[in-house]
């Protein structure tokens, strides 16, 4: 089966809280895949057979139909053994707290199932769409709490690669909003440019994508690899299939 995967912009009312809608289809994986940290939050609806998923130890389990994915610090190492067909919410990465109604950084780096019943069975694509928006329309409506104005500035400088001074109070309400401290949100997002400086007309090596993203050098892009995906740069792209391909390139 060839994979496909597409992304979507949200409806109006959910632009300030999700990033874009994806869909990925795709057959049996026989290899694991990781998943790299990129600063968002996502919310995964399993309309085929839910991935496995490795634990720490070595095991694997079948994830929920549903998931909260919070933010990754660390590598996921996901495989489908069936088809997959799944519908993916990627929040902002402020924007996810607005969903949960209570602090992000429980979520981090855990994959938590959601019983929720979104009525998808029988619906085609562009109706299983607008149903998981008006799910996430309407989580976000019950929550009263505002959005934190500045928290999502701050996030936006650290997007465009400024800095952020971290006050205690402004440390506590990222682990609230965000779910990570700004100074690892910081270095998730030079970590993802990489990715981006590699689709860059003139950059043709690592070391080229390295210095484009904000690295002193090549070892210093080596020990996040090591950090975020657990391997090294030629490693993480020899392996990647599928949806982990699909996400590292979205």
């Amino acid at each position: 089966m060839i994979p496909r995967y597409a992304e979507f912009a949200p409806r109006a009312d959910l632009a300030a809280h999700v990033r874009c809608i994806w869909v990925f289809e795709g057959g049996v994986e026989t290899d694991d895949q990781r998943i790299a940290p990129d600063g968002c939050s996502e919310l995964i609806v399993h309309v085929g057979r839910p991935y496995l998923e490795r634990a720490a130890d070595g095991s694997a389990f079948q994830q929920a139909p549903v998931v909260f994915a919070g933010q990754l610090t660390r590598p996921l190492h996901l495989r489908a053994d069936g088809p997959a067909r799944v519908i993916g919410v990627r929040f902002h990465p402020a924007g996810a707290y607005s969903y949960l109604g209570e602090p992000a950084s429980r979520y981090t780096d855990r994959r938590t199932p959601l019983a929720v019943d979104l009525g998808l069975t029988g619906l085609n694509e562009e109706a299983r769409l607008t149903a998981v928006q008006d799910h996430v329309a309407d989580r976000i409506a019950a929550n009263p709490d505002p959005r934190d104005l500045a928290v999502e500035a701050a996030v936006a400088r650290l997007q465009s690669g400024q800095t952020v001074e971290a006050s205690r109070d402004l440390q506590r309400r990222f682990a609230r909003v965000v779910g990570v401290p700004p100074r690892r949100l910081a270095a998730i997002f030079r970590f993802r440019g990489v990715f981006d400086a590699l689709s860059e007309p003139g950059v043709a090596s690592w070391t080229d994508a390295a210095h484009a993203a904000g690295y002193f050098d090549h070892p210093q892009l080596a020990r996040d690899f090591r950090r975020f995906v657990g391997c090294t740069p030629s490693q993480f792209l020899a392996q990647q299939a599928g949806l982990a391909a699909s996400l590292t390139q979205g």
